[in-house]
């Protein structure tokens, strides 16, 4: 079909007629055999390219990530001699290598899929530009990887800690280039970046102390409530192995309002210190029940004044 066998003069007369030729010129171009079998091929080549790719690049990120638990399977003993010579410290570098693979995989695979529709030359002048922009722009991106490396190589905490970092206490799941994972209590996943993090209690790096404050009325015996509670804790050693050290009696820690305060501490393993308050509570108020020693309540006291009356 050809649309040139109008006269100039009508082409003249009305530009709007020459404008929709025009179109209609270009339009009959573009659906050309050559041209549409051309930009077919090219849609499809990229398609397929694209499906390739990331399939390519799932299985290098499976092979990877296998192979890296594998590593730290295998050579527990080697790992652990490089790391520290501690468990919880092989698994904070195992989580490590894990993250960095994954961030490594996903890098390269948006490069990959932008250099199938962008030529390689000019992706690399353009990321050469991003990569300068970000650099100013991602200021708490590069402090939060540079506390996470802070955080690794200094041992601040490990995966499999019990942790208290800005109100926030719990176990350690996992230690990233960015962020850190904690379960608290409640059982919920709390993620905080790592250049925020400010203060870090860690409870699993030393043994602990189980204080207790027991508190007696006035009314009792000082020097008998002392000697229950030595025998409530040498009963305690010898039945808690969790309990490293005899628990000392270090006496009066208060005279409160109500109540005379008595001090007690024991030394334990790492995080066993709240199990054995409960335990130390539980055998003492059984032994205070034995002995009569009254652990003080809320009590009050009510005076009534007769008035006109013989009685």
């Amino acid at each position: 079909m050809n649309f040139l066998f109008f006269s100039p003069d009508i082409i003249k007369v009305n530009p709007f007629f020459a404008i929709s030729l025009a179109l209609a010129d270009r339009i009959q171009n573009f659906f050309a055999k050559e041209q549409l079998n051309e930009l077919l091929i090219n849609v499809g080549f990229k398609i397929i390219s694209v499906i390739l790719v990331c399939v390519i690049m799932s299985v290098i990120r499976r092979l990877g990530k296998n192979m890296l638990k594998k590593a730290f399977a295998v050579n527990v003993e080697r790992i652990q001699k490089v790391t520290g010579g501690t468990e919880r410290r092989k698994e904070t570098f195992e989580s490590l290598s894990l993250n960095i693979w994954r961030y490594t995989v996903n890098i390269v695979l948006i490069l990959w899929l932008v250099s199938i529709f962008i030529p390689l030359q000019n992706l690399l002048i353009a990321s050469s530009a991003f990569f300068v922009v970000i650099g100013f722009a991602a200021k708490s991106m590069l402090d939060d990887i540079t506390m996470g490396f802070f955080i690794i190589f200094e041992d601040l905490f490990s995966v499999g800690d019990f942790v208290e970092i800005d109100g926030n206490t719990g176990t350690v799941t996992e230690i990233g280039l960015r962020s850190v994972k904690i379960r608290v209590l409640t059982g919920e996943i709390v993620i905080i970046p790592n250049g925020n993090i400010g203060k870090v209690i860690n409870h699993s790096v030393s043994n602990g102390q189980a204080v207790l404050d027991i508190s007696i009325a006035y009314e009792a015996d000082i020097d008998q409530a002392i000697l229950v509670l030595e025998g409530v804790a040498q009963d305690a050693f010898d039945k808690y192995e969790t309990i490293l050290q005899l628990p000392q009696i270090l006496g009066v820690q208060e005279l409160a309002d109500s109540a005379i305060v008595i001090r007690m501490i024991a030394e334990v393993s790492p995080l066993q210190q709240w199990h054995i308050q409960r335990e130390l509570r539980r055998l003492i108020k059984k032994s205070f029940d034995q002995h009569n020693i009254e652990i003080p309540y809320s009590k009050m006291v009510i005076y009534q004044k007769n008035e006109g009356g013989a009685q």
